[in-house]
């Protein structure tokens, strides 16, 4: 089973317009609202691959039962923490030219006994899972470390993690050895203080943060692809050029494939395709955090993998 942590969930509005302007009223009939938060779609795109999979993190408030009753339609399994505050919404508007704004709320406070409730409940059901994956932001009231102890506890248990956050929370996650780590480019450039402009700088980036408790980097470059990096091993991923719809969830795809794949004990280049094979079918479509088994299909066969 792959359990997936979200501790910052969210009720994901999408608006699609003619042309996003300033100081206008627009009105559309092409709007969704959908159960999110970074893991809450790797959540749904592992449940597309038909595999077994644990929802877990926190809800609250009226929001907080939109998601659990869009994820109980959709079959998936979970097991929230509930707390006081209500869970954020946030906001995404597209418009004809696949210009878009996101707004993002920071999300509700979580108080020390909400805190502990979930690690208490994370750590029993430790033995059920094979992978775990831990993506988004940190809500308010949590410590920079809250990752850290996640893992510690995955850890002591010899669970495979991967880890898709950023900032503060990453550097003090990575100090407890995740297994997958999945910075975009400005966030490896922010952890590290320096640009990336090739792969020899990815290289010496990659190997910075492995040395700050980092086993893998997956670096993903949007329509560029992916560089990863192994403790010996750099590969490039080259992804097919496609018409995009909705790239919001892409990520979160690809996540959810890497998961998968180390669950399926793919081997490494079987699992970049793979992965990035999610990523891409994510892109094609307007739903967010949404894949067609058939698309990933299709795109694996475009992908190419090739060591550096």
């Amino acid at each position: 089973m792959i359990a997936t942590v979200t501790l910052n969930t969210s009720v994901d509005r999408r608006y699609n317009v003619s042309e996003i302007k300033k100081n206008t009223v627009q009105r559309t009939n092409d709007y969704q609202a959908t159960a999110g938060g970074k893991g809450i779609n790797v959540s749904r795109v592992i449940k597309l691959l038909d595999q077994e999979l644990l929802a877990m993190g926190f809800i609250g408030g009226f929001s907080g039962n939109f998601i659990f009753n869009e994820l109980e339609k959709s079959n998936i399994k979970s097991d929230f923490t509930r707390i006081k505050a209500a869970t954020r919404t946030c906001l995404n508007i597209i418009d004809e030219n696949n210009d878009s704004i996101e707004i993002l709320e920071n999300g509700p406070k979580i108080t020390e006994a909400e805190k502990r409730r979930f690690l208490d409940n994370f750590e029993s059901k430790i033995k059920e899972f094979e992978v775990i994956t831990i993506s988004g932001s940190l809500p308010a009231g949590l410590e920079n470390d809250f990752y850290q102890k996640i893992i510690q506890i995955a850890k002591m248990k010899n669970k495979a993690v991967i880890l898709d956050t950023s900032g503060k929370a990453l550097i003090a996650g990575l100090k407890a050895g995740p297994d997958i780590i999945k910075p975009n480019k400005n966030e490896i450039e922010a952890l590290i203080g320096s640009s990336i402009d090739n792969e020899k700088d990815f290289l010496k980036a990659g190997k910075k943060i492995q040395s700050m408790g980092a086993k893998d980097i997956a670096l993903t470059l949007g329509e560029n692809g992916m560089y990863y990096l192994t403790e010996d091993i750099l590969y490039k991923v080259e992804i097919p050029k496609v018409d995009t719809a909705n790239v919001t969830g892409s990520g979160d795809s690809v996540t959810a494939g890497l998961a998968v794949a180390i669950t399926e004990k793919m081997n490494i280049e079987k699992m970049l395709k793979f992965a990035n094979a999610c990523g891409v079918a994510n892109a094609v479509d307007k739903k967010t955090g949404y894949i067609n088994q058939k698309k990933v299909e299709k795109y694996f066969k475009k992908i190419k993998v090739s060591k550096i």
